[in-house]
């Protein structure tokens, strides 16, 4: 685990990167590839039957998954689940109210 400053780096496009963390060099241009037709595809909503060719194409070679595309979506549906068993303090102070 990082302790200080010293474990992590600044490079010349302003991220930060751990000093021991693997890089994916091997990957960078396809992942670069992909992140440009993803850009393409859902923002300016281009999409032409090469670039969502190319595009699963990438998904499959780079080993993305729906279940990783929608990590974001599922830990929010998650903590809506776990928010929604938990109760509120009106309900706690109504049962508090009620064994009195």
């Amino acid at each position: 685990m990082a302790e200080n400053e010293n474990d992590f780096y600044v490079d010349e496009y302003g991220e930060i990167h751990r000093k021991d963390a693997p890089q994916r060099v091997e990957n960078d241009a396809l992942w670069q590839e992909y992140h440009q037709l993803e850009y393409e595809i859902f923002s300016h909503n281009d999409k032409s039957p090469e670039k969502l060719a190319r595009f699963q194409a990438l998904e499959k070679q780079l080993g993305i998954n729906e279940k990783k595309k929608n990590a974001f979506l599922n830990a929010k549906n998650k903590l809506r689940q776990n928010a929604q068993q938990t109760m509120s303090i009106t309900q706690i102070l109504s049962k508090e109210n009620q064994n009195d």
